[in-house]
């Protein structure tokens, strides 16, 4: 007795106990399929391709359209910069900023200033210090810092900036900093349209006027950013210190007026500075292998011992360790980006990666199907699916390039 293909394929759909024949008409070309694999269907890969574009297009519109806070977003956002920082430093072992509403009102401040002013300075052309605006909220601090920037497009380019800075980058990771506050305001600025971005640091107290004032000098280009920072009161002359590496060491100078003794220290390495003959300056030098510096840095200071017997611990500069800013700051690798959406009722990890590793794995299964389709009857062939499937997989490229 003979069987034909045809009287197969119905007993089996019969019957429903062949799994095997149920897929094969889905992914082998056969005589019951007419050769053409119900996976490669014109409908079925129309459908694929609406599929597709929709998932591209909610990747796309879903963080903006709904409430969300995470690190997802690259949007220029107070949140968006210190959800970053923190990134940064969890990555390097320093513990997380909390956000303060002063310092926040103040960064904003301050933000809106330097637009209607028109500049970009720690100090105002009015005179008006960053302390000043720290004061003006009434946030009392034992230390504070403040890192600005303009003409960037995205919080990750604002912080890729300041990482590769070794200034801003000293108030990022400065463990001594407890809270943050970030504003940013939109408008014109040196004739082009601009987003200034101006972060505040602090380390709060009960108790006012402990701090004295050190600013590093801004700095401005196509992309620019400055720092300053403000820490307890020393008997250095800081306008006056400079600091100059060298092979294997660092040139200090320093100017102290009270000082009978002054020693520079950088991570396990300290060495004496020399006192200028009837001068009120010190200089030396520390040794110091770059091999072995922190995660974080390593701060160069200053101990001074005073002619009325006090101490003091300066801290002048942090040297950087030798890697790239993406190690410092991981976004697009290592990091858990995440979206929440309506106020965090759910979240979503890693949205855009799931999305691409989906793409990728549909391409290799239609990659997969069409060799079957073309391979298993390479005689009997539908040359309109073979052109519509290469379509499909060369949309699926693009849309996970994009």
């Amino acid at each position: 007795m003979s069987v034909t293909a045809q009287n197969i394929g119905q007993h089996c759909v019969r019957i429903g106990k062949s799994l095997y024949c149920e897929v094969s008409d889905h992914f082998i070309p056969h005589e019951r399929n007419n050769y053409h694999p119900h996976v490669l269907k014109h409908r079925v890969l129309f459908g694929y391709s609406a599929l597709l574009i929709l998932l591209k297009v909610l990747v796309l519109v879903l963080p903006i359209a709904l409430p969300s806070s995470s690190l997802y977003s690259s949007a220029i956002t107070a949140q968006n910069v210190v959800d970053l920082t923190n990134q940064t430093r969890t990555n390097l072992g320093i513990a997380k900023l909390t956000t303060n509403p002063k310092l926040a009102e103040a960064a904003k401040e301050k933000a809106q200033d330097m637009l209607a002013q028109q500049y970009f300075s720690h100090i105002s052309p009015l005179g008006v210090t960053p302390w000043d605006w720290l004061k003006k909220v009434g946030y009392d601090y034992l230390y504070s810092g403040e890192n600005l920037a303009v003409h960037y497009t995205t919080a990750e380019d604002v912080q890729d900036g300041w990482l590769a800075s070794p200034t801003h980058r000293a108030n990022i990771v400065n463990a001594h900093y407890t809270e943050i506050g970030v504003g940013a305001a939109i408008g014109k600025f040196e004739g082009a349209e601009a987003t200034v971005v101006v972060q505040f640091f602090g380390n709060p107290i009960a108790t006012k006027n402990l701090a004295t004032i050190a600013n590093t000098p801004a700095a401005k280009g196509n992309v620019a950013g400055a720092t300053a920072t403000k820490t307890l009161p020393s008997a250095l002359d800081e306008a006056r210190t400079r600091v100059k590496p060298e092979k294997g060491a660092y040139v200090v100078r320093v100017t102290a007026p009270a000082a009978k003794k002054v020693t520079v220290a950088l991570a396990s390495q300290s060495a004496p500075l020399v006192n200028e003959p009837k001068s009120t300056t010190w200089q030396g030098s520390v040794p110091y292998d770059s091999n072995l510096s922190s995660h974080s840095g390593d701060t160069i200071s200053v101990i001074t011992e005073n002619n009325d017997g006090s101490v003091t611990t300066q801290p002048i500069a942090v040297v950087a360790p030798k890697v790239t800013t993406q190690q410092l700051y991981t976004f697009n690798e290592g990091s858990d980006r995440y979206t929440k959406f309506f106020g965090g009722l759910f979240t979503v990890h890693n949205l855009q990666d799931s999305v691409r590793q989906f793409y990728f794995y549909f391409i290799v299964f239609l990659i997969a199907a069409l060799l079957l389709n073309i391979l298993i009857k390479i005689r009997m062939q539908h040359s309109s699916v073979i052109t519509h499937a290469i379509l499909v997989i060369v949309l699926t490229v693009v849309l996970a390039i994009v």
